[in-house]
């Protein structure tokens, strides 16, 4: 399992989500309070720089949130589960806050897992807007590579029962406002998501590098987010 471990983390980054951070809040901008945010990560998920983009939205006014999911190293539970996890955060989230939606930021398979709940778990009510970044909508071959020893891993393999239930049309609830956010740097995560608001963040920037496990804490793909939570269009300075 440590030569599977190290090379999903070789191959296979997903560089978002702290566990269970608690809120951290900025001066709201004018007009309503914006819904709180929960950020999700998923495979060995990189903390700094999770803490890097829930400190950003702080300051763009939201109150976030972040956690990860299920398993050691974390996100190789099974997706089921993950979303299962995330239902739960986001019910103790309106629990504290006394928010009706909560809006979701998932990262690589974290988008997985909350795409999951709000399509099968009874999601879709308690989430305002919905975003992915980097997330392989259809799967991604080289978890292939750590399969026999995870089910997260054996979930994301292309054509495995669980993205074959996700992908079934619709892939997302008609009604739900969402994004998928990607670099063209990347691999899997370049094919669009159905229902969504489908955008690179080189079609902004063209010629900007952003590895996958750098979308979190790239400046440009954190404008992309903020400008989605805020209902778009989406905009970014490339700064």
């Amino acid at each position: 399992m440590d030569a599977a471990r190290r090379i999903l983390t070789l191959l296979v980054p997903v560089a978002v989500c702290l566990g269970l951070a608690g809120p951290a809040t900025a001066a709201p901008a004018d007009g309503p309070a914006p819904d709180p945010v929960l950020v999700i990560g998923g495979f060995d998920a990189n903390a700094g720089k999770l803490e890097a983009l829930r400190a950003w939205l702080t300051t763009r006014g939201y109150t976030a949130y972040a956690m990860v999911l299920p398993g050691e190293p974390s996100a190789t539970a099974a997706l089921a589960e993950s979303a299962r996890a995330v239902a739960d955060k986001v019910a103790a989230i309106r629990r504290e806050t006394g928010s009706a939606r909560v809006d979701l930021v998932g990262h690589s398979m974290g988008g997985l897992a909350q795409r999951h709940y709000v399509k099968f778990l009874d999601g879709r009510a308690s989430v305002g807007s919905y975003i992915d970044v980097g997330t392989p909508e259809n799967g991604e071959t080289l978890a292939m590579l750590c399969a026999p020893f995870y089910p997260g891993c054996r979930d994301l393999s292309p054509g495995s029962p669980f993205l074959t239930a996700l992908n079934a049309a619709p892939a997302l609830p008609p009604d739900l406002p969402a994004y998928h956010l990607f670099s063209e740097d990347a691999g899997a995560e370049r094919e669009p998501l159905p229902g969504a608001t489908n955008a690179s963040v080189q079609s902004f920037c063209p010629g900007r590098r952003v590895s996958h496990a750098d979308e979190p804490i790239d400046a440009a793909v954190q404008q992309l987010i903020d400008a989605a939570l805020r209902g778009g269009p989406l905009t970014t300075d490339c700064r």
